[in-house]
C-alpha cells in the first residue's frame, strides 16, 4: 500500500535508501537530517514522501520529491529507493506513477531528477528512460571528478 510517510518511518527510510545503494552508508546522517527536517516542517512547505507499506514486511520502497524554489510549478524528484529484495518487481515505477499523477492533477509542469553518470548507476538511468524520461542536460565532474550530474525531465502527465 502506497501512503504518505510517517515519523516512525524514519529509519526504515534511511536503513532502505543506503540498502538500496541511493547513499552510501557514511550519508546515512544527512539522509537522517532530511527526514527530521521534513516531519519538522518541510512537509509544510511542500515536500512529499511516500512509502510503500507491506504490513509485517514493513517500508520496502520509498520516494521524497519537493517543489523546486523560484520555478512555476517544478518538482525535483529528491529520491527513489526500493528495497534491493523488491527491485524490478514494479515498486518502483509503481511509486513513480503515483507521484507523476499526484502532480499531474495539481496542474504541476515538469518532474526534474539528478543522478549520476557512472556505471554504477547505469540501471537507475535506464529506469527513468524506460518511464519516458528524457536526459536534459549533463555537467561534467559535478558530484566528484569523473562523476557527471546527469539531468531527467518529464512533464508529469
Amino acid at each position: 500500500m502506497i501512503r504518505s510517510a510517517e515519523p516512525a518511518d524514519s529509519d526504515a527510510i534511511v536503513r532502505l535508501a543506503v540498502a538500496a545503494e541511493m547513499f552510501p552508508p557514511e550519508e546515512a546522517p544527512f539522509l537522517d537530517a532530511m527526514m527530521a527536517e521534513y516531519f519538522g516542517g518541510a512537509a509544510g512547505e511542500g515536500h512529499r514522501c511516500l512509502v510503500e507499506d507491506a504490513g509485517a514486511a514493513g517500508v520496502q520502497a520509498v520516494a521524497y520529491y519537493q517543489p523546486k524554489p523560484a520555478a512555476d510549478r517544478v518538482w525535483d524528484l529528491t529520491m527513489i529507493a526500493v528495497d534491493p529484495g523488491r527491485q524490478g518487481g514494479g515498486l518502483g515505477g509503481a511509486l513513480l506513477r503515483r507521484v507523476e499523477g499526484e502532480l499531474a492533477g495539481e496542474g504541476q509542469r515538469l518532474l526534474l531528477v539528478e543522478t549520476s553518470g557512472t556505471a554504477r548507476y547505469d540501471r537507475t538511468r535506464a529506469f527513468y528512460a524506460a518511464r519516458g524520461y528524457d536526459e536534459e542536460a549533463r555537467v561534467r565532474d559535478y558530484w566528484a571528478a569523473g562523476d557527471d550530474l546527469v539531468l531527467f525531465r518529464k512533464p508529469p502527465a
